[in-house]
């Protein structure tokens, strides 16, 4: 008998452990807050995600800067005819940021800071909702 009550105690043990930490993990996946920043500017609507409301708000400015931004869509005709767009394989807007510094620099530095100046100013209207 001994031998059996000491095995169940064991796996018992073992349950308990494994439901505490399934537990664990899905409270801590649920615990991540996620906030959407709507970014409205020149008639169009551009969205960004992330845990906290500065970063969405920002996310929404990269989206804009990548898609209607006329400084990066120069910048960007310009990098892709050259060697060095070639040699990357002509990628389109959004992964050409990660193909260049020059280029990721001018949407996540140059033009976001532009953005949120513009949010600021009340030229650009920013919305943010966290979950």
């Amino acid at each position: 008998m001994p031998h059996n009550s000491s095995l169940r105690n064991r796996v018992g043990f073992f349950l308990a452990l494994l439901f505490m930490l399934g537990a664990l993990l899905a409270c801590s996946s649920g615990a991540a807050k996620k906030c959407t920043a709507t970014l409205t500017y020149e008639g169009k609507t551009f969205t960004g995600e992330d845990t906290s409301e500065d970063k969405a708000t920002r996310n929404a400015c990269n989206k804009y800067c990548r898609e209607a931004d006329p400084g990066y869509e120069a910048m960007y005709g310009v990098w892709l005819d050259s060697p060095a767009g070639k040699a990357a394989g002509r990628p389109s807007k959004e992964e050409a940021i990660f193909k260049d510094k020059k280029l990721m620099d001018y949407v996540t530095v140059t033009c976001a800071n532009e953005c949120l100046a513009k949010i600021k100013d009340g030229k650009a209207k920013a919305e943010t909702k966290c979950d």
